[in-house]
């Protein structure tokens, strides 16, 4: 925090009625920030106050009145919430939610976003960009430092200072005013062309392209040399080990406007069919959050992707611990036709995908496998024997195997959710069936396949919550391949199943 903030808290009368000034939190160009108090509610928020020198200037009111005015009418989970503006004693300002996560530029530059955390972030924008859309609004300062996060970990698009009405003709320019960042600044509105919403579009693919590789796409020592490139410089390359994202980058940043994914909600709905692509080696995400900050090794391996982070405010009351990760732990089904993503509790994601080949579990130490291998961990893929050829009647042995599928399944952060029920001969749920098959009473089988049951109602239920109905009923199925009785299960699929074809039904 620089020092201005703190001078303008000392040098200027801003007792503004029905707050209280806690600390500054931050400043702009136009306006200081400070953390306050909303005393009638009691709650505190982010107060947006004018810089002094620039409330003598009408056109600088305006544009700060105007922000306001457009953020008041875009009530969306994505886009940050204002609660009041207003003038006192001279003094201009404007009172929104206090979004205390920091922003997706310092996330940048500290390094280690996950793929899964970067797309979660692009279907965010894109909601909330296409909810500002559907209202005649433009953002034109799509950026990192606009991309704040909440303290449950979901983003938000701040700043409309110099959003604009898709439909008028004036100019909310003013002297000396930035229209937007050259860094994301589309090819139309790097040459003073009218822009709709696809240009936001083609600024949130070069923040895609800065979180995957840590730089804006182009570079230049001056911003209009910026400018410049990015009308006539083609769409950048992604290093290798994203090239699978490519078409996602050219689809955003097409020069053309006609030949970028036309809205937000198609941009969000790419990415999940991009997934279904996704290599081999990107099968698996794991997250860990700390202090709200997702922090994991850019150098890791195996690491894949997942589309978005959904706020869920209901989680099952009795959940196994193993569901709830220590830190808030995300994850990502793999294995299993389904990628999910939790963050720090209260949230969840849970997306489908065509399953991927699978490893072989290895059994508890010391056990051995049925072929003689020690019961490592292999990264080959699984040789499709029958259960009878791998573990003939051996009860415990396939106890023993299960029971290792399942403790990873549901615990490791790299292979979370593999071989719980698939592929055939490899999953958990099928040996522990094949032990009641020949001990119908088995009690360690029988809790086998509830914990099972259990992991999918949980997923199964957040992306329901979601309204992700098709991941919501793909999971329940999964589910049911270990308890195709099971009631919440049952449930679950018939809500997501009825609210996919338009039914409405009560939750289960």
């Amino acid at each position: 925090m620089s020092s201005s903030s703190t001078v303008l808290l000392q040098s200027v009368d801003i007792a503004i009625p029905g707050y209280k000034i806690l600390r500054p939190i931050g400043e702009g160009g136009m306006a200081s920030v400070f953390l306050a108090m909303q005393e009638s509610l009691d709650r505190e928020v982010a107060l947006k106050v004018m810089a002094p020198a620039l409330a003598a200037n009408s056109e600088f009111t305006e544009r700060f009145l105007k922000e306001g005015r457009i953020t008041a009418k875009l009530q969306h989970q994505n886009l940050v919430t204002v609660y009041d503006i207003g003038t006192h004693a001279g003094v201009y300002y404007l009172a929104a939610e206090y979004i205390p996560g920091g922003t997706l530029k310092e996330r940048i530059a500290e390094g280690a976003l996950s793929i899964g955390e970067i797309l979660d972030i692009m279907v965010e924008m894109a909601r909330g960009l296409d909810f500002a859309h559907q209202k005649g609004f433009v953002h034109r300062d799509v950026k990192p430092g606009n991309i704040l996060f909440r303290k449950d970990g979901s983003a938000v698009l701040a700043d409309f200072g110099i959003a604009k009405a898709m439909d008028s003709s004036s100019s909310s320019t003013v002297a000396g005013a930035s229209i937007g960042t050259p860094d994301y600044m589309s090819p139309e509105q790097a040459r003073a062309e009218p822009v709709d919403g696809r240009s936001d579009l083609y600024s949130l693919g070069t923040v895609l392209y800065e979180m995957l590789t840590g730089a804006p796409p182009y570079q230049a020592a001056d911003p209009f040399t910026v400018a410049l490139m990015h009308v006539t410089q083609p769409v950048p390359q992604l290093p290798a080990e994203y090239a699978w994202l490519q078409p996602l980058v050219n689809r955003t940043m097409a020069k053309n406007p006609a030949e970028r994914v036309q809205t937000g909600a198609l941009l969000a709905e790419e990415v999940h069919q991009l997934l279904t692509s996704a290599p081999e080696g990107a099968a698996a995400l794991g997250k860990m959050a700390s202090k709200g900050q997702a922090r994991i090794s850019a150098t890791q391996s195996g690491r894949g992707a997942t589309a978005q982070r959904t706020r869920i405010v209901n989680r099952e009351a009795g959940l196994p611990g193993w569901l709830w990760p220590a830190v808030g732990a995300v994850v990502v089904l793999v294995g299993v036709g389904i990628w999910y993503l939790t963050r720090s509790p209260p949230l969840a994601q849970v997306i489908p995908n065509t399953p991927v080949a699978p490893v072989t579990m290895g059994s508890p130490a010391g056990s051995g496998m049925a072929d003689g291998s020690s019961g490592a961990l292999d990264s080959g893929v699984h040789n499709p024997l029958t259960i009878e050829q791998q573990y003939g009647g051996d009860v415990q042995q396939m106890l023993e195997q299960a029971d290792a599928f399942k403790n990873h399944g549901t615990t490791s952060k790299a292979d979370i959710g593999r071989n719980l029920v698939m592929p055939d001969g490899a999953n958990a749920a099928e040996l522990y069936r094949k032990v009641l098959s020949i001990q119908s009473d088995n009690k360690r089988a029988q809790q086998g396949l509830q914990d099972i049951a259990a992991f999918y109602v949980a997923f199964a239920q957040r992306a329901c919550d979601a309204q992700l109905y098709d991941a919501c009923k793909l999971n329940a199925e999964n589910g049911m391949l270990a308890e195709p009785n099971d009631p919440k299960l049952q449930a679950l699929h018939k809500l997501a199943d009825d609210q996919s074809r338009g039914i409405s039904s009560g939750s289960p």
